[in-house]
């Protein structure tokens, strides 16, 4: 049985996002220093698309951080408030 995991890509996307905005570039900038589109990291930022681990390393040595602060993620989808 395969199980999706959509608030992993959510998680990993924002993740994602903080650090190429902390670097002040664009998709587009992220993308020509990984060797990926910036429409791709794009997609991957809003969690339309997964991204392979071997690309996930290129954008981790593009933004010059260890792989695992990219996929250190939560194990379970952050749970709404009980009302």
């Amino acid at each position: 049985m395969q199980r999706r995991a959509p608030h992993i890509r959510r998680a990993l996307g924002t993740k994602l996002r903080l650090l190429r905005r902390d670097r002040g570039w664009s998709q587009e900038a992220l993308g020509r220093h990984s060797d990926l589109s910036g429409k791709f990291i794009g997609e991957v930022e809003r969690g339309e698309k997964s991204i392979s681990v071997d690309s996930l390393y290129r954008v981790s040595v593009a933004l010059k951080v260890p792989l695992r602060k990219l996929v250190d993620l939560p194990a379970r989808p952050p749970q709404p408030p009980r009302t």
